[in-house]
């Protein structure tokens, strides 16, 4: 079996980037700027929703959030929806989405999981200088693209729950739809792309954050009415303490 380099280590974030994400967060807190924030609408928090069960579905899956996270924050899929979420308002309009059937997909938190594997078992395979777009876009549109995509689920490691309590269990469940909910969330609030906001915030220093955040009590609210403010206090951590 073989395991799945971690994305994340391989592409850090450039300088530039960094710097570019830091300012962004430290606008609202200067009274001498202008800040629009963003009104979140019932379609944005329907994205939120579907990708916090889709890492919910990794565990169905018998995936580790700690390998899958990484992969599917940095796979070529969720770049698909982060330019589709800014560009289009939603996933059916650009080649490329119709191509991998991102509205199809959004109905099956599974199948999302499924993709993200399947693409990632494409792109792992290319030499260097190879095209990752062109490789995908090829075997979207070859007639044995589909038949291949469930196989491919074996390339990552299987967690080995057969030993977990149900409260461990539980508890894994409700940090994976807390991670995917707040990534999304994080990524709309600011109009960046998955793996802007995972080089950010990593699945480790998310997993403490959450931690921290039920060990204070304060994981009772609905995520819809907290969300924006845990992403807020995110970001003061970044330009305070993570990137100062």
């Amino acid at each position: 079996m073989n395991i799945i380099k971690n994305p994340a280590k391989s592409r850090p974030l450039s300088a530039n980037v960094k710097r570019l994400m830091k300012m962004a967060r430290e606008t609202p807190i200067n009274p001498n700027v202008e800040k629009i924030e963003r009104v979140f609408t019932i379609r944005d928090l329907a994205y939120c929703y579907m990708q916090a069960n889709s890492l919910m579905a990794a565990i169905d899956r018998n995936y580790s959030i700690e390998q899958f996270v990484p992969l599917y924050m940095n796979s070529q899929f969720a770049g698909v929806m982060d330019y589709s979420f800014s560009c289009a308002g939603g996933m059916e309009n650009d080649d490329t989405s119709l191509l991998l059937r991102i509205p199809l997909l959004l109905k099956s938190p599974e199948l999302i999981v499924d993709a993200v594997l399947w693409l990632n078992n494409i792109v792992s395979k290319l030499q260097l200088g190879e095209s990752p777009n062109a490789a995908v876009l090829q075997a979207c549109m070859s007639d044995t693209a589909i038949p291949q995509l469930l196989p491919v689920c074996e390339s990552l490691p299987i967690a080995d729950e057969s030993q977990w309590s149900i409260e461990r269990l539980t508890d894994e469940y409700e940090y994976a739809y807390w991670l995917g909910y707040i990534y999304r969330y994080e990524c709309l609030l600011h109009d960046e792309s998955s793996r802007m906001v995972y080089g950010a915030f990593s699945e480790p220093f998310m997993r403490q954050t959450y931690a921290q955040m039920v060990e204070s009590g304060n994981g009772s609210e609905a995520l819809s009415e907290c969300a924006g403010e845990i992403c807020k206090r995110l970001d003061m951590l970044l330009i305070g303490k993570l990137w100062k």
